[in-house]
């Protein structure tokens, strides 16, 4: 098989799994990461880079794997799915200020995929923060929003991960259960953490359809005491004699 399409080949499985580390590392709206922001598709050319420069790095050492028979197989899905492993790799490690700092290709590759995920981070929190706006929020009650509805939108996911389930529950739990914020400041807590695990627009239909499940109850009308009554009454005669 020629160089060429061995590249190719490598480049699209390395391509691949960046795009899978991307769907993994932000579940919430991986289509708007990949849609709005250039650092996601930085980090799959990053990857793809990798893997080329893997595969061009293993002919050139000539590296047969231990195998005898279909070594450029061997040598092309080594380089696409072993690529960010081997570039991950620190030759040895420095202290630096304090702090353990591995020196190698990953030290390199880390800051470029640091700076491209502070990007992507930035872009999905704009998105996220939709969940918060003020006009589909007025006139709910907090503790009906932090109580049903993350029940209602889990209730509307079929594939929703147990395990991703209970991190969840214990998340809201903690904001629900935090003495230090109010209840306007928990239920829009509530409301972020559910977006960044079901997705903005998930959580935002849920509020639209279902708003009469999370409105504000209707103030109570206030009942005078019957003491109160009595008074007034006496008051009313004692001004008549």
């Amino acid at each position: 098989m020629a160089v060429g399409w061995q590249a190719l080949i490598v480049g699209v499985l390395a391509g691949f799994v960046g795009l899978a580390e991307l769907v993994g590392r932000y579940r919430s709206d991986p289509a708007y990461v990949l849609r709005r922001t250039l650092g996601a598709w930085v980090y799959i050319l990053i990857n793809v880079l990798a893997g080329v420069g893997a595969l061009l790095l293993i002919r050139a050492l000539n590296w047969r794997l231990g195998q005898t028979e279909h070594v450029e197989l061997w040598q092309v899905l080594v380089a696409g799915f072993g690529a960010i492993a081997f570039f991950r790799s620190s030759f040895f490690v420095a202290k630096i200020g304090g702090a353990s700092v591995g020196i190698g290709p990953s030290l390199v590759l880390g800051a470029l995929l640091d700076a491209c995920d502070r990007e992507v981070d930035r872009k999905s929190a704009e998105k996220m923060s939709e969940v918060m706006d003020d006009k589909a929020l007025d006139g709910l009650d907090p503790d009906s929003v932090m109580y049903a509805l993350p029940v209602l939108s889990l209730a509307l996911m079929q594939n929703f991960p147990s395990g991703e389930q209970a991190q969840l529950g214990a998340e809201l739990a903690g904001i629900r259960n935090d003495e230090t914020m109010t209840e306007q400041a928990k239920m829009l807590a509530v409301l972020v953490q559910l977006a960044k695990y079901l997705s903005g627009n998930v959580v935002m239909n849920v509020l639209k359809h279902g708003r009469e499940a999370f409105l504000a109850p209707p103030p109570s009308a206030q009942v005078t005491p019957p003491q109160v009554l009595i008074e007034q009454a006496k008051k009313e005669l004692g001004e008549q004699t």
